[in-house]
C-alpha cells in the first residue's frame, strides 16, 4: 500500500487534509470522486518526511486509549437513542486530538451524504483498524450497533491489557541497558582520554588492552559528530526500509527467528489472530471475510504474508484448520482446537480458548525472558566495565611493580 498526502474539499465547503493509503493513485482518485470530494492536491508521501510528520502534527495518529474512550461514549449515546449524526456531532466536540477530530468530521460528512457509518470509518483505514469498520457493518446489518461496539470494546481492552503486560515486563531491562550504555559512554569519552595523558608520562609501552581502548576512546572523542551522523544515518536507513513492504516483511521475519523473543512474537500473533477472528465471527461476519480482516489485524507482517493464502484456500472449499496448518505458522495445539471447533460448530468459542491459552503462555514466556535478561545484562555489563577498569589500572600496577624491582 502506498500512502498519499491529500487535500480535499467537501460538499459543505470544508477543507480536509490527511494521509490516505491506496494501491494506486488512480484508485484513490476514483474513491474520492465517488464520495463527491474535490481533490485540491494529491501527492505521494515522502517516506523520509513521513518520519517527521508525527512530531509536527501532534502525533499524527489516534491512540488506542483515545479510540477506546470514543467507543465507550458512542455506545452510551446510541443506548440513549440518539441518531448517528447527533452522536457524531457530540463526539466531534469532545475530541481534543485534531487528527481524530478531522477524521470524525470527514466521517460525519459522508454519513450526512448517505454513506453508512462503517463506510466512513473504512475510508479512514490509515487511522482506524479494519476490524472496526467490519464490526460496525455487521451491527448495521443486524440493527445492533450498540452491542457490536461493546463487543469491540471488550476486544480492545483485552488487547490493551496484554500490550501493557508486555511493555511493563520490558521496562526494567530497557532501563538497565540505557544506564549501562551511559556509564560506558562516560568511561570511554571522558575517563579513558583523561588517563591517556597521564599514561604518556610513563614512557613505557602500554598493555595491549589499554592501548586498544585508549585508541578507540580518542578516535570516538575526536570523531564524535561523525559517529552521531553515522548512527542517525543508519537509523534513518533502517526506518525508511521498514516503511517498504519488502523491508517490513524481512524485519518481522527476523523477529520471529530471534531466540526467546521470537517465541513471544509468534504466540502473540496467534493469540491476536484467534481473538480477532472470534470477535468477527461473533458479530456475524462470514468466515472468509472474517479471515481476511483478522489477517490484517495481525501486527507481524511476515506472519500476515504467510496467512494471506489461507483465506483463498478457505474460499475454494478447504477447511480452515487445514488452510492454517499449511501456512506452517500455527502451532499443533491451535490447529487441533480450531479443527474441533469447526467439527462441533463451536469455532468462535474455540478461537477464544486459543487466544486465552496463548495469553497465559505469553505471560509465562515474558517472565522467563525477563528472568534471563536481567542477570545476563548485569553479568555482561559488569564484565565489560571490569575490562575497562582493568585497562585503566593495569599500567599503574605495571609501573608500581617495575618501581619495586
Amino acid at each position: 500500500m502506498t500512502e498519499f498526502v491529500c487535500r480535499l474539499g467537501t460538499a459543505s465547503g470544508e477543507i480536509i487534509e490527511g494521509v490516505y493509503a491506496s494501491e494506486t493513485e488512480a484508485a484513490l482518485r476514483q474513491e474520492f470522486e465517488r464520495k463527491d470530494y474535490l481533490i485540491l492536491s494529491l501527492k505521494t508521501r515522502n517516506p523520509i518526511l513521513g518520519l517527521l510528520r508525527p512530531a509536527a502534527s501532534g502525533g499524527g495518529r489516534v491512540k488506542m486509549s483515545e479510540f477506546l474512550i470514543f467507543n465507550q461514549e458512542l455506545a452510551s449515546l446510541v443506548h440513549a437513542g440518539l441518531p448517528i449524526l447527533a452522536c457524531l456531532d457530540i463526539l466531534i466536540e469532545r475530541r481534543k486530538n485534531p487528527v481524530f477530530r478531522k477524521a470524525l468530521t470527514d466521517i460525519r460528512e459522508q454519513v450526512r451524504a448517505g454513506a453508512a457509518l462503517s463506510e466512513g470509518f473504512a475510508s479512514q483505514s490509515h487511522l482506524f483498524p479494519p476490524i472496526y469498520a467490519s464490526t460496525l457493518a455487521s451491527g448495521e446489518r443486524s440493527g445492533e450497533i450498540e452491542s457490536v461496539v461493546r463487543r469491540y470494546l471488550k476486544y480492545m481492552k483485552t488487547i490493551l491489557a496484554l500490550r501493557k503486560k508486555v511493555v511493563s515486563a520490558l521496562v526494567y531491562p530497557a532501563l538497565l541497558v540505557a544506564m549501562s550504555a551511559v556509564l560506558i559512554a562516560v568511561l570511554i569519552y571522558y575517563v579513558l582520554p583523561s588517563f591517556s595523558e597521564f599514561y604518556k608520562q610513563f614512557g613505557a609501552d602500554l598493555p595491549l588492552l589499554t592501548e586498544m581502548l585508549v585508541t578507540f576512546a580518542l578516535l570516538a572523542r575526536t570523531n564524535a559528530w561523525a559517529l552521531v551522523a553515522l548512527v542517525l544515518g543508519a537509523w534513518l536507513a533502517v526506518t525508511v526500509l521498514r516503511r517498504t513492504d519488502a523491508g517490513r516483511v524481512q524485519f518481522d521475519r527476523w523477529k520471529l527467528r530471534l531466540p526467546l523473543v521470537g517465541r513471544v512474537v509468534h504466540k502473540y500473533s496467534i493469540a491476536n489472530l484467534s481473538r480477532t477472528l472470534g470477535t468477527l465471527l461473533a458479530g456475524g461476519i462470514p468466515l472468509v471475510q472474517a479471515l481476511d480482516i483478522a489477517n490484517q489485524a495481525v501486527s507481524n507482517s511476515a506472519f500476515r504474508a504467510a496467512l494471506a493464502g489461507a483465506a483463498v484456500r478457505v474460499r475454494e472449499g478447504q477447511p480452515m484448520w487445514e488452510s492454517l496448518e499449511r501456512t506452517g505458522l500455527m502451532t499443533d495445539l491451535a490447529i487441533e482446537m480450531i479443527k474441533v471447533g469447526e467439527a462441533t460448530g463451536s469455532l468462535e468459542a474455540m478461537l477464544g480458548n486459543v487466544a486465552e491459552f496463548y495469553d497465559e503462555e505469553i505471560e509465562t514466556d515474558l517472565a522467563t525472558l525477563v528472568a534471563i535478561i536481567e542477570p545476563a545484562m548485569l553479568i555482561f555489563m559488569g564484565l565489560f566495565i571490569a575490562m575497562i577498569l582493568l585497562a585503566i589500572y593495569m599500567p599503574l600496577f605495571k609501573s608500581y611493580t617495575s618501581s619495586q624491582v
